[in-house]
């Protein structure tokens, strides 16, 4: 009889067990189960405005002389074309016969929607006829021819819508390591900076030998 109790106590408690634990499960909440959205990609930023275009400076080396050095007073000769047409003064023909300045004569010009600005000489070289560096020459007083008819003192300012027709003395060549200067063609190089860019210039010059009458020759 005793076990019969014992067999029925652990047949409730299994039921009980069985039904507590029907009721848990009955009552927990199920997962939440959470997805997360990728974020949409930020926009991208829009191109950056175009640089404004500014107007170009245009130069040109329009004459050069190969000769001596007058000195840092000396005013350049009058040797391009609209200078040669023009009447000079007695004081510069004499100081032409004295001495004969070596020299680059420039074009600049500059549009009417350019912005003033300012031109500066970083160097000059020369080389002979087969490109050969000869040597630099330093650049001093530049010059501007005005409407007068003279040049005169530039400070190497640039104003937008003009042309400007400039000078600048050069030191002698190192003729020394030349032999047999003449009769050939050199090239005299610049390179100027202006509106923040370099450019490079240059002009083609001969050197003639000198000629001479035979004796008894009639002039």
């Amino acid at each position: 009889m005793m076990r019969i109790r014992l067999a029925w106590v652990l047949v409730a408690l299994v039921a009980c067990t069985k039904a507590g634990s029907d009721r848990e499960s009955a009552s927990a909440p199920e997962p939440t189960i959470v997805i997360a959205q990728a974020k949409p990609p930020a926009p991208a930023p829009p191109p950056p405005a175009p640089p404004k275009k500014v107007a170009k400076v245009t130069v040109q080396m329009t004459a050069a002389t190969l000769a001596d050095d007058c000195g840092h007073s000396a005013l350049p000769a009058a040797t391009d074309t609209v200078i040669k047409a023009k009447a000079k003064s007695a004081r510069f023909a004499k100081a032409d016969r004295a001495c004969d300045q070596t020299s680059m004569q420039l074009s600049i010009k500059m549009p009417a929607d350019g912005r003033a600005t300012q031109l500066t000489v970083k160097k000059v070289e020369l080389f002979d006829d087969k490109g050969v560096k000869i040597g630099a020459l330093t650049p001093r007083t530049p010059t501007i021819w005005s409407e007068d008819g003279m040049y005169k003192t530039w400070d190497q300012k640039i104003t937008p819508g003009l042309e400007l027709s400039v000078s600048y003395a050069l030191s002698q060549p190192a003729w020394g390591a030349v032999p047999e200067r003449r009769n050939r063609t050199y090239v005299l190089k610049a390179v100027v900076t202006v509106s923040g860019g370099d450019q490079v210039v240059q002009h083609d010059v001969q050197i003639s030998a000198p000629t001479s009458l035979p004796p008894g020759a009639k002039t």
